[in-house]
């Protein structure tokens, strides 16, 4: 996995300071959000939560996937009004994301990537490996 960068540590730091780097229930998430639990869950699901993780019997959600994800805002503490294609709001629109939040997301979501890509080429190193040897049995 490579080093984060400036910018990108920078922006973990804000999203710590804000609390974003706290963990929540499915159940809180869900209030978060401002949606019932089962979406809580098919987003979990379909890989849009990738930092969830499984305490116990419990699936703990950070607050910073749920703002990637885009289910959550924590400058008005609500479930944004449109979808993330269709956001786009003015600078000069009153309750208007600053732009530092959406590049924190954005970095976050490049982060996030970063993570998956460094998991599928653990996963590929460790097939090659796996074909290697068995190839060698077969030829001994």
């Amino acid at each position: 996995m490579t080093r984060p960068t400036t910018a990108l540590r920078r922006s973990i730091e804000r999203a710590a300071e804000a609390g974003m780097d706290r963990f929540v229930t499915q159940r809180e998430a869900a209030d978060l959000a401002r949606c019932s639990k089962d979406t809580i869950v098919r987003t979990r699901q379909a890989g849009r939560l990738p930092h969830a993780r499984l305490d116990g019997h419990t699936w703990m959600i950070p607050v910073a996937d749920l703002v990637v994800a885009g289910l959550y805002n924590p400058a008005t503490g609500a479930m944004p009004a449109a979808p993330a294609e269709a956001r786009a709001p003015a600078p000069e629109s009153p309750g208007a994301a600053p732009i530092s939040m959406e590049l924190a997301r954005a970095q976050a979501r490049i982060a996030a990537l970063e993570d998956l890509v460094a998991r599928q080429d653990a996963e590929l190193a460790f097939l090659r490996q796996l074909a290697t040897d068995t190839l060698a049995k077969k030829v001994s």
